[in-house]
């Protein structure tokens, strides 16, 4: 999961300048609304959508190296500051007021205050794969929720972020991602993980339940499920010897994330493909294929139809059919 290196503060609340030509698709099946006094400014639904959908894709108004090569820390720090400030200067006036309309969140919400390094480390997205971080005007709008609505994702190809829609989304409804943490944690470790990023204290749905109907339980077994299984697939440990245990494992991780709204595409793609290896591993052909399949529509649902991942799926699915 990429981490959204983004903040909701009370400095949201200004209105950016619309750049729409780095918004490249479905600008009108969304709005930027007040959405409220700790979060600011939000994005909400105005069309309905499907677990799949895309709902927007945005090309980043700057672009930062990730790391400066440099003799000490300070150094690196002074010349991510200076590279900051330099792609921020060569922005287009009404550029500069949006930038600079969005969060900090380590610096005080007042216009005097507020840096332009500031809010790029705010809201800006390290992008898989990439050694440039982005920041995105409009997707820096989204609010978080540890139960997060949509997922996005770093096309290489289009060279843009795109989200997706992580399960059927209501007409007015607030579109939320999630910024951290990168584990599924327990509501006290999530909260605390939260405001010592972001300095903000999380009340969304699934904080606000908290272990009700043993959901802290749930999350932290989920965290040991997937701890197990990213063990067995980076050191190639798939066992045949145990396949019906490993399976159950796999099914109970998927029914445990499904509970706790954690079912989307973007959560389950690498624990569908965990169960592929199993049945490939265990030459139970009809079992791979399945769980491929069921990658395939995971992938499809968080990364698009056409992203590389889902065509090496296809592909691996059309040579199962050849050796039928």
């Amino acid at each position: 999961m990429e981490k959204a290196d983004r903040l909701r503060d009370k400095s949201n609340f200004e209105q950016p300048s619309a750049v729409t030509d780095l918004l490249h698709k479905h600008e009108s099946s969304f709005e930027m609304f007040d959405a409220t006094l700790a979060s600011g400014k939000g994005l909400r639904a105005v069309v309905a959508y499907k677990q799949g959908d895309e709902i927007m894709r945005e090309t980043a108004i700057m672009r930062i190296p990730n790391s400066q090569p440099a003799a000490s820390r300070e150094a690196a720090e002074q010349l991510h500051k200076n590279a900051i400030q330099r792609a921020y200067n060569s922005l287009h006036h009404e550029s500069q007021k949006s930038v600079m309309a969005l969060a900090s969140c380590n610096e005080d919400c007042t216009d005097v205050a507020r840096t332009p390094q500031g809010v790029y480390d705010t809201n800006s997205f390290r992008l898989e794969n990439d050694p440039k971080g982005g920041l995105f005007l409009t997707i820096a709008r989204i609010n978080h929720s540890c139960r997060p609505n949509v997922t996005h994702f770093w096309s290489p190809r289009l060279q843009q972020k795109l989200i997706f829609a992580v399960r059927d989304i209501d007409i007015g409804e607030e579109l939320l991602t999630i910024y951290g943490p990168g584990q599924c944690m327990a509501t006290k470790s999530r909260r605390e993980y939260l405001n010592e990023r972001f300095s903000f204290e999380c009340n969304c749905e699934m904080c606000r339940e908290g272990n009700a109907n043993g959901g802290d339980e749930k999350m932290l077994e989920i965290q040991a499920l997937q701890e197990d299984i990213a063990m067995q697939s980076s050191s190639g440990l798939v066992s045949t010897t145990d396949v019906e245990g490993q399976l159950a494992s796999v099914k109970k991780c998927l029914a445990l994330m499904k509970e706790q709204g954690l079912g989307g595409g973007a959560f389950t793609k690498t624990i569908f493909h965990h169960g592929y290896d199993i049945c490939l591993a265990a030459g139970d052909y009809d079992g791979a294929r399945s769980y491929l399949n069921s990658e395939l529509t995971a992938v499809m649902d968080s990364e698009g139809v056409h992203s590389s991942k889902a065509f090496e799926i296809e592909e691996a699915l059309k040579n199962f059919q050849d050796t039928e």
